[in-house]
Order: structure tokens, then C-alpha cells, then sequence
């Protein structure tokens, strides 16, 4: 049987101990005593310390459900190359899905540099939003630099996971203090096989961009999200590790154009599973009766950036690079010029096609049109939203990212992700506060030099000297979204906005609709009191209880319904001095 990795007894004593709470409420107090904005802080306070202990466990849960996989894969492996019946070829494909189940075991379980792994305990937590992250960042992916000179010393240029797979991506040219390096080679794990780096597969619905891992006998062919038919997978995925580069004295006209159109990253998202089921909240967004849009807030979805090849090459259906796995130098690019050429390290005999990604964990909203869209409405207002939201809530550009999916050739759907370290926690407030979203569109509103009021075009910026006419860098143009500046045009999506301004919003702490879910607390009801008090919170835009009729082994009861998701921990009993069964 599997290990419970439940709380050691000293640690839940710990976490239940009174009198570290009572000085923890006490600094509590000091700090949100000087917030103004902070309403009913004592009751703040109580829940949130009353509820310490599960919190704390319940953030456990993650790293318990990646052991359990990894140890179900080791046993699964196991069984297989045991088996006579099995080819010589599945023999060595488990061999290797063993390996690759007992390293993440070992990431997990790491202590001789558990500072530097993605598990080490505050690492985690703050990953988690138990603890806050800025302290303890996620971990970069580092170029190695050779010095210039003999007496100068090497260096490792560090850049943030999804940055890094772009800036560090396959013969990428980097600049480092006057000089320019190329990026010629990764830095391979020790491998004890010879077949190279381990990789992975996955399939990515091609409708919204939902990622799913190629298992042994869990192949599917309908995305797990929408039911849209899935594409052929994606196959030896390479997760980007640190790289190592060489110094580049010039740079053709033919590099400069390629590095300017650069690579084909496409992003993914997955959301992490509670109970077998995606843990999401969503919400509908309406407007005179009206479907708009769908809204469904992940927290800590793994995101993936995946590095399919260059921008401009030749061959479109054909995805990745060609790795030496040997010696860990990638190959020339199809592309590249006569010096380029002349400069390629030599490969062995023992290459592959691979593709680098990049994955993190990191709280995301899905932003799902209900009607249909144009591509320079969907760009116009993806920028329109990211703006807003870092104005409304004081974010800076960095804090919050935004991406088209499934690509950005065919815009469906908008994925705002907190970029941040310990995440800025403004997302989850678009599907909780149904005055948010409202509030949101009026900024951008006025972003888009639109009066929030009455929908008049007041041509430009307060304090701008000219007129903006489809868009400007006061409104929807950044550095960031350059490829899209040709179809950006804040006239677009006037009307829009004007319908999410005066929209309103329905959340579900599931991730079906409000209605549904609704519908199925109420079958599961056993008195009519409770149906009561369940219509009167749908007739409030009150959040709905998560489940109802849930027996608690521990404390052998039933409450009538239950709050378990959010930080939230409370059973409700409804109960009075007569009950109408």
C-alpha cells in the first residue's frame, strides 16, 4: 500500500499549538491595523487562524499527489518488465518511465541541495500561496558565460523559466556586457543509458489549448476540457535545462532578421486536479440575460511554454531542434549563413529532433468569449484587459502576463496568468466579486480614451499631445505585444467593453455553472429548510457551499454542506426548532 504522507503528530501539534497563535494574531493585528482599507479584520483573524492547520495540510496536497503518481508509475513499470509476455521494446520503454518516475521521486525527496530544488519547503509554500513568494523565487534557467580574458572569471547570466526559453532557446545570440554569445550547447543530466536526455509527450487540444500528458494506457482522443477532437500528439519533449554558450564576434544580416522574428512559443495550460476533478472556480458573465463570457480561475495551474522552432522555418509541420545528446551542442539551423556555418560545433553521430519547454505552476484565468470574436477584437482586447487590470490593482507590467489561446492564430480564448513571484492574488477576484469584472471594463474604458460613462470617443490619453486613432501607447500598445501591434484597435472593442461594464457576474466555486451546481446540492438535500437557505444564497450572488452531505470519518458527523476550497474550511448545519422533511 501506498504511504499516507499524512502531517507527523509534532508537526500537527505545532500547527494547532495556541500559543503560537495568539502571537502570530497579535503581529497580525499590528500590521492590519495600519491598512484603512481592511473591513472586519478581527473576523479576518479568527478565520484565518481557526483554519491555520488545515490550510497548512491542504497545501500538502500537491506534493502528496506527485509522489503517489511517480510511485504508481514505478510499481506500473515494474510490472512490465517482469512480464514475459511483454516485447523487448516495452521491456526498454518502461525501463526508461521507471527512470524517469524514481527522478521525480528524488526531486521531491531531495535533501543534499535543497535550496536549489523546486520542493524546498518555503520554496514550495510560497509556490503554493501559504507563504508569500517574494523572498523565495522560483528557480531560473542559467547561461553559462566564458570569460573574455584570462584574468576575468566565468559567469551564469540567469533568466525566469518562460523568459528563458525564448532568450535561451536553441542558437539564440545573447548580449552580455559589450560582447555576443551564442547559445551552441545545453547542459544534459547524467544519464545512466545512452538514449539521451529523458523526454516526454503530450497532446494539446487545438481548440483551447488544454495540455494532455501522453501516458502508457492513458492515451485519450478528446480533450479532457471542451470534448474537442484531439490533435496528433506532440512527441520528445525536452524540458529546458541551463545552457552554455560561445563567443560571437559578428552577427550577419540573415541572424539579425531571424533573431528578429525569433521562435514559435506556444503556451499550454493544465489545471491541477483535487478529488479526481479540476480545481476551478468559474463564473458567467451576462448582460441583459445575454451569455458574454465564461471565466475560469486555476490556482496554481501549470502553465507550459513550449519552443516548437524558428519563426521563419521552412518546413512548418516540422517541430523542434536537433540535439547532439552525446555532447549537448544543438545543430545549425536550416537557415543559418555561411560564418554561422563555419562556426558549428561538430556533432556526433547521435542526434535527435527534440523540443524545449518550459512548465511552472501559477494562478491563471481563462477568459472565454461566448460570442464570436474577430482576431483583431480578441488581440485589442486581451491588451485592453492586461492594462486595465495592472492600473485598477497597481500592478506593474511584469506582475501580470497575457496570452492568446489555443495561438495566436486562432484567438479563442485569453489566459491572464500572475507572472509575479507569490502571485499578486488579483484574478481570483474577477469570479469571487461580482462588481469586479464591471470594474475592470470601465478602466478599460478609459484606457481606450473612452468615457466609462456615456461610451464617447475622447481621442486621446489626458495629458497627450495628439490624437489616437486605432492604438497608442497610452492605451493598448507595450513592448511586450509588438507582434500585434498591425491589428490592435481600441475602436474594435468599444462595444464590448461597454456590455462587460454593465454586465453581471455569476460564480461557482466548481467548474460547472452556478445552475448546475446548484441543482445538484439541492437533489442531495434532505429537508426543505436546507433547499431554502440554498435558494436564498443563489437569490444573493452569495457563494455556494462546495459539497453537501459529506461524512467527516475524523469527527464521525455529517454536516449539511461544506466549504472546503479558497482557504475557506467551515461545515454548516442547518438546523431550527423544526425541520419540514
Amino acid at each position: 500500500d501506498p504511504p499516507t504522507l499524512s502531517l507527523l503528530p509534532e508537526v500537527q501539534r505545532m500547527a494547532e499549538d495556541m500559543a503560537a497563535r495568539t502571537r502570530a494574531r497579535r503581529r497580525a493585528e499590528q500590521v492590519i491595523g495600519s491598512i484603512a482599507e481592511v473591513i472586519n479584520a478581527a473576523e479576518l483573524l479568527d478565520s484565518t487562524l481557526a483554519n491555520v492547520a488545515r490550510a497548512f495540510d491542504h497545501t500538502c496536497q500537491r506534493w502528496r499527489g506527485l509522489y503517489w503518481s511517480a510511485l504508481k508509475q514505478v510499481k506500473a513499470q515494474e510490472d512490465i518488465r517482469r512480464d514475459p509476455t511483454r516485447t523487448s521494446f516495452d521491456k526498454r520503454q518502461a525501463d526508461r518511465l521507471r527512470k524517469e518516475a524514481l527522478s521525480q521521486i528524488d526531486l521531491l525527496t531531495e535533501v543534499d541541495r535543497l535550496a536549489q530544488s523546486d520542493f524546498y519547503s518555503y520554496r514550495y509554500f510560497a509556490t503554493e500561496g501559504f507563504l508569500p513568494g517574494y523572498s523565495f523565487p522560483r528557480l531560473p534557467i542559467s547561461a553559462f558565460i566564458p570569460a573574455r580574458r584570462t584574468q576575468q572569471r566565468d559567469e551564469f547570466l540567469s533568466r525566469p523559466r518562460f523568459l528563458a526559453i525564448s532568450e535561451f532557446g536553441p542558437r539564440a545570440i545573447i548580449y552580455h556586457e559589450g560582447s555576443r554569445y551564442l547559445i551552441n550547447q545545453v547542459i544534459l543530466p547524467v544519464s545512466e543509458d545512452d538514449e539521451g536526455p529523458l523526454t516526454t509527450q503530450i497532446k494539446q487540444c487545438g481548440n483551447c489549448g488544454y495540455i494532455h500528458p501522453v501516458k502508457p494506457g492513458q492515451d485519450c482522443d478528446r480533450c479532457e476540457r471542451c470534448g474537442h477532437p484531439l490533435d496528433l500528439p506532440l512527441h520528445a519533449l525536452m524540458r529546458l535545462q541551463n545552457v552554455v554558450t560561445r563567443r560571437r564576434d559578428r552577427i550577419s544580416a540573415d541572424e539579425e532578421e531571424r533573431l528578429r522574428l525569433g521562435y514559435e512559443i506556444r503556451t499550454g495550460v493544465r489545471f491541477s486536479l483535487r478529488g479526481g476533478q479540476p480545481d476551478v472556480r468559474t463564473a458567467e458573465v451576462k448582460w441583459d440575460d445575454q451569455p458574454l463570457a465564461k471565466l475560469t480561475y486555476a490556482q496554481t495551474a501549470t502553465i507550459w511554454r513550449i519552443n516548437l522552432g524558428w519563426a521563419r522555418r521552412k518546413e512548418r509541420h516540422q517541430h523542434g531542434f536537433v540535439l547532439d545528446i552525446e555532447r549537448g551542442y544543438w545543430a545549425r539551423s536550416e537557415n543559418a549563413s555561411e560564418e554561422e556555418d563555419s562556426l558549428t560545433d561538430e556533432l556526433s553521430q547521435r542526434t535527435r529532433r527534440v523540443i524545449p519547454y518550459v512548465e511552472d505552476n501559477r494562478n491563471c484565468l481563462l477568459f472565454e468569449p461566448q460570442t464570436a470574436l474577430r482576431p483583431e477584437q480578441m488581440a485589442s482586447l486581451q491588451a485592453a484587459l492586461k492594462r486595465a487590470i495592472e492600473t485598477e490593482y497597481q500592478l506593474e507590467d511584469h506582475e501580470l502576463a497575457v496570452e492568446p489561446l489555443p495561438d495566436a492564430n486562432n484567438r479563442r480564448m485569453i489566459l491572464l496568468y500572475e507572472a509575479a513571484e507569490g502571485g499578486a492574488g488579483v484574478l481570483r477576484r474577477l469570479v469571487d466579486d461580482p462588481t469586479a469584472l464591471p470594474q475592470i471594463a470601465r478602466m478599460a474604458l478609459q484606457v481606450c480614451h473612452f468615457d466609462p460613462d456615456t461610451g464617447d470617443d475622447l481621442r486621446r490619453a489626458p495629458r497627450a499631445r495628439e490624437d489616437c486613432e486605432a492604438a497608442c501607447y497610452d492605451c493598448l500598445l507595450s513592448y511586450s505585444n509588438q507582434r500585434e501591434h498591425p491589428i490592435l484597435d481600441r475602436q474594435s472593442i468599444r462595444e464590448v467593453l461597454g456590455m462587460l461594464a454593465n454586465a453581471s457576474v455569476v460564480s461557482s466555486p466548481t467548474g460547472e455553472p452556478r445552475e448546475t451546481h446548484l441543482e445538484t446540492l439541492l437533489k442531495g438535500c434532505e429537508s426543505e429548510l436546507e433547499r431554502d437557505w440554498l435558494r436564498l444564497l443563489h437569490e444573493r450572488g452569495l457563494r455556494l457551499p462546495d459539497q453537501g452531505q459529506v461524512y467527516i470519518e475524523d469527527c464521525a458527523t455529517r454536516p449539511d454542506f461544506v466549504y472546503t476550497n479558497g482557504g475557506v474550511y467551515a461545515a454548516v448545519y442547518v438546523d431550527g426548532s423544526y425541520h419540514d422533511f
